[in-house]
């Protein structure tokens, strides 16, 4: 190395070594992340939507980054032991969260939990975003969503509709569909045992399924679909139209999945995992494995997806209000 040229070297070295002796931000090109394996957490059971996502994220990500990203399926209190998990790590980037909208739920309902889900994580990047879909029974008299609005004032509070709990999605799909058509259904919320079951043997009128579980379902001729819950169709339900297609206006419902950081993770990590998620959500075989799977493809940058959690907590705030839920 000739004389000049360590000169400058040496002086880089000393300026790095200077700024952060004194807290100022280290520059992004002086960043060696990430040097080691990367936790994704995934806080439900192996096999859902939310741990199809996870893989699909991880396996892109070690690809481009050069390091292992493994999940963790961490399981428990509707989402919240994994995300607290994620909430005490260090905000170094190598513990990451893979959250639903049931994150901006659980904000908008005050659920109890050991953290604030607004301060204590940080939107990185959305990866998709996904519709349920109305379905009733094959041999139900309800055709479409005219029908059914028109069944749930033939008999106020009597229409019943299954979900997998309180405070889950489908079930504020479905209050949101109750108080924009102005009608009202009742709730039966089941926790351990399939709704579906129920609603193909007529014992329920009603679901707001997701488009995994309902489509084999439609398929095989045992539930009807009468609209998906998102602003567009859905790809592999090209038949399908939205709620808002069939005569409902004003009615748009979708649960997006992104990664989610510690706060106070440093910008430039947030950056290159925005940009990196973004790349792979736009490669045609990675879109193609998230719509195999019933999901969207999406894609934002850091700070228009935390506008869209801000805005879904205000939105389900709004419902939930209304319906008078309460989440434990």
């Amino acid at each position: 190395m000739d004389s000049a040229l360590r000169r400058r070297f040496i002086g880089r070295v000393l300026i790095l070594g200077s700024g952060a002796a004194l807290g100022i931000p280290v520059p992004a090109w002086a960043q060696a992340w990430p040097t080691r394996t990367i936790r994704l957490v995934v806080p439900w059971a192996p096999g859902g939507l939310v741990d199809g996502g996870g893989r699909i994220v991880a396996e892109a990500l070690t690809r481009s980054l050069g390091q292992s990203v493994v999940v963790e399926n961490v399981a428990g209190a509707a989402g919240t032991l994994g995300a607290e998990q994620v909430v005490r790590a260090a905000p170094d980037g190598y513990v990451l969260l893979m959250a639903t909208s049931s994150l901006a739920i659980d904000a908008a309902g005050g659920r109890k939990t050991n953290y604030d889900p607004q301060k204590d994580l940080l939107p990185v990047a959305i990866i998709a975003d996904t519709s349920n879909v109305v379905v009733v029974p094959a041999d139900s008299p309800i055709r479409s969503i005219a029908d059914l609005v028109a069944a749930a004032k033939a008999k106020p509070g009597g229409l019943e509709f299954g979900t997998p709990g309180i405070g889950s999605p489908a079930h504020l799909f479905s209050e949101l569909f109750a108080q924009t058509a102005q009608v009202q259904m009742l709730h039966v919320p089941y926790s351990r045992s399939p709704a579906m079951n129920d609603l193909i043997a007529g014992r329920l009128a009603v679901m707001f399924a997701t488009i995994p579980a309902a489509t084999p379902q439609i398929r095989n001729g045992k539930l009807r679909a009468l609209a998906v819950t998102g602003a567009t169709r859905f790809p592999t339900l090209p038949d399908v139209p939205t709620v808002m297609e069939a005569g409902l206006s004003g009615y748009s419902a979708g649960q997006w999945l992104g990664v989610f950081a510690p706060a106070r993770t440093p910008a430039d990590i947030v950056r290159k995992l925005n940009d990196e998620i973004n790349k792979a959500v736009k490669t045609p075989a990675v879109a193609q494995q998230l719509v195999d799977r019933g999901m969207t493809p999406l894609t934002m940058t850091s700070d228009e997806f935390a506008k869209l959690f801000v805005d879904d907590v205000r939105k389900w705030s709004a419902v939930i209000r209304t319906a008078g839920i309460r989440l434990e």
